[in-house]
């Protein structure tokens, strides 16, 4: 999944929107910004969470 340059989320191309979208196996419109972080993951549809796997183990971790 290529790397965000901003955190403004409007400021993500198609290509990067399209690469991600293949990279976590979900439509494009599923995407969107971790609530804890701020990284592109699965936000939207089934099965979908609002916090991605590095902040959802921190916050189990306390």
């Amino acid at each position: 999944m290529p790397v965000q340059r901003s955190r403004d989320p409007m400021r993500i191309t198609t290509v990067e929107r399209a690469a991600a979208s293949a990279a976590l196996g979900c439509p494009p419109w599923e995407l969107g910004l971790c609530a804890g972080c701020g990284q592109l993951m699965r936000r939207y549809g089934l099965n979908a969470a609002m916090y991605c796997n590095v902040c959802r183990s921190v916050l189990n971790g306390r």
